[in-house]
């Protein structure tokens, strides 16, 4: 064995060659036929990639290019079969809301002859006085139209954000169901005595609701603007919808949200006869008898 003298150095070893595994493994060539491609260019004075390889890649984006047009181009391209029955979708909902409609209008002509019938019975078998509460009782439950001096309130979704932060692009602000709610329980309560919204009567049984953004009055939706018309004394119920409780409301939803309302008192007002009606027998319960009838 051979020992090394004094002033005689051993070379170090590279302290990066005990990487070299790593670095592969981390960051691996192409291939090894690349490398050694390569390596013959470089040796032969060429430079390392040649101008196949480049027109390779640019081919190969080419066609990758044009396969992403064309997919893009058939998924947009609408499909005749499912544009053929949307349409014909369309059509028989359409159909139908037509024959509903005609339906809806001879249920309201029958209605009104019925109506008449039985005041007409009423009065023969029970005198005038019975007539006139038939009539009476045919305004209460909203199955007759009604005619007379009152107001009308109109509601208006904001066109623009109110106070708006900088940068807030959400949409302007909608009249929901409460709004809706609100304005019609004031007017019932300043003595209003027939009340409609967009044209459908409110009656004891109605209800005012929202599906998601749509109000729905009597499931049926209904579409902006909402007209509330309201028969009763027109200065009364125009003093509750402009200064009352209801007006002040009413101001609060064009300052803070943009929701626009116009009110204006009529000397005749048309609200119709409500389109759900059910007959219903009821009966008053009999009393407990008390301490005196026993005795």
């Amino acid at each position: 064995m051979r020992i090394p003298r004094r002033g005689t150095a051993r070379p170090d070893p590279n302290p990066a060659a005990s990487m070299a595994l790593l670095d592969e493994v981390l960051d691996p060539p192409l291939g090894p036929g690349y490398h050694s491609a390569a390596e013959r260019r470089t040796e032969a004075g060429l430079p390392p990639s040649s101008g196949y390889s480049t027109w390779l890649l640019f081919a190969t984006a080419l066609v990758l290019g044009l396969l992403v047009t064309v997919s893009a181009g058939t998924l947009r391209t609408p499909d005749p079969a499912a544009a053929e029955t949307r349409a014909s979708l369309i059509a028989r909902i359409e159909t139908l809301q037509e024959a509903g409609d005609d339906q809806r209008a001879r249920i309201e002509a029958l209605r009104t002859d019925i109506l008449e019938l039985e005041q007409q019975r009423a009065s023969v078998d029970e005198g005038p006085d019975a007539g006139a509460e038939v009539a009476a009782a045919g305004t209460a439950v909203g199955a007759t139209a009604v005619r007379g001096p009152g107001v009308v309130v109109l509601l208006e979704d904001a066109t623009t954000r109110v106070d708006a932060a900088p940068g807030d692009e959400g949409p302007p602000e909608r009249v929901n169901a409460r709004d809706i709610q609100l304005v019609v329980n004031g007017l019932w309560a300043a003595g209003a005595e027939a009340v409609s919204v967009n044209g459908h009567r409110l009656t004891s049984m109605s209800a005012i609701r929202h599906a998601g953004e749509a109000v729905v009055v009597d499931f049926r939706s209904l579409a902006p603007p909402y007209e509330v018309r309201a028969i009763g004394d027109p200065e009364t119920l125009l003093s509750e919808a402009t200064t009352g409780v209801t007006g002040a409301y009413l101001g609060q939803l064009r300052a803070q949200l943009g929701i626009r309302s116009d009110v204006a008192a009529e000397a005749e007002v048309v609200v119709d006869p409500a389109a759900r009606l059910t007959t219903r027998v009821g009966q008053v319960p009999a009393l407990p008898p008390t301490a005196e009838e026993d005795a």
